[in-house]
């Protein structure tokens, strides 16, 4: 897309007729005549020489030409939104930000879906980018803003990162129904003596499990490593393989779940972001969001 050929005022006359699917509500959406919205259609579609929609029904479709458009668009108009906003008082319910958040897959799964109701029901507009950076880029990408908050292990270290303390989470042992083990006791000899698959997100290094064997004098020797819990899941349901997991994840896996033994702590997250960005009115909602729904997990 040359910039330098086309008027930047059209680019969310496009957003928003892409949006909606209709002139008329695009121009209600924008607050101006339905005469100026056509007049700047017309003009992308010199522009771009494609006519971007087509009538169907009381309202129009985007033709390809537009739906390969609209990913670069939005992103420029999320970007620049972003930045106006943060000079601004931030309000949720009008906003349309994109934020970004790293997470493994156990602090996605107990924060996100609570995320994704009180954004439906107070923040509609806003859009957020789970993802799973590396532990040693974390600190990098919240400096470059390709990162807005992290969800990871305490001690991560930066010379512009600020944190607080966010999770403790239990974890706690699952089989398959049928486990000779399935509904008794681990002594910490017995969970050691399981065939287990683990969940690490390294490719190399002790996972939990492991870590916290060692720590007591033993020793695991897992038959499978995996980077994510859900496929783990999925093994121990079809074998006599073990696996320790979030809590929460256990309790809604279907699967036998068995207390670990006393040696087993609980799990700390940490929520970290740049303390350049700590008076950003936007980034404080978020990250007060976040810590409101770790506080009720």
């Amino acid at each position: 897309m040359n910039l330098r050929t086309i008027d930047l005022n059209l680019l969310p006359v496009l957003e928003a007729i892409y949006t909606e699917r209709s002139l008329t509500r695009a121009s209600e959406t924008l607050h101006i005549t339905q005469p100026a919205v056509s007049n700047a259609l017309a003009r992308l579609r010199t522009h771009f020489e494609d006519p971007l929609f087509v009538r169907e029904g009381r309202g129009v479709k985007p033709t390809a030409m537009a739906d390969a458009l609209m990913p670069a668009v939005r992103d420029a108009l999320d970007r620049l939104r972003a930045g106006l906003e943060q000079r601004s008082t931030f309000e949720p319910s009008r906003s349309t930000r994109v934020f970004n958040i790293s997470a493994r897959d156990a602090g996605a799964f107990i924060l996100a879906p609570d995320m994704a109701r009180r954004l439906e029901a107070d923040a509609p507009g806003i859009r957020i980018a789970w993802s799973q950076v590396q532990r040693g880029h974390i600190s990098t990408e919240l400096a470059s803003g390709r990162l807005d908050l992290a969800v990871d292990v305490p001690d991560l270290r930066g010379p512009d990162l600020e944190s607080v303390d966010l999770l403790a989470t239990p974890y706690a042992c699952v089989t398959c129904r049928d486990h000779p083990m399935a509904g008794q006791a681990l002594s910490m000899e017995d969970f050691v003596a399981l065939r287990h698959v683990v969940v690490s997100s390294r490719r190399e290094g002790r996972s939990y499990v492991e870590e916290v064997a060692r720590a007591a004098g033993h020793r695991i020797t897992p038959v499978m490593r995996l980077p994510h819990h859900l496929p783990a899941l999925e093994i121990v349901r079809q074998t006599q393989l073990v696996a320790t997991v979030p809590l929460p994840l256990a309790e809604r896996s279907g699967l036998a779940v068995l207390p670990l033994p006393p040696a087993f702590p609980h799990l700390r997250s940490v929520l970290y972001w740049r303390r350049e960005n700590a008076e950003d009115p936007a980034l404080a909602w978020l990250r007060d969001l976040v810590q409101q729904i770790a506080g009720t997990a």
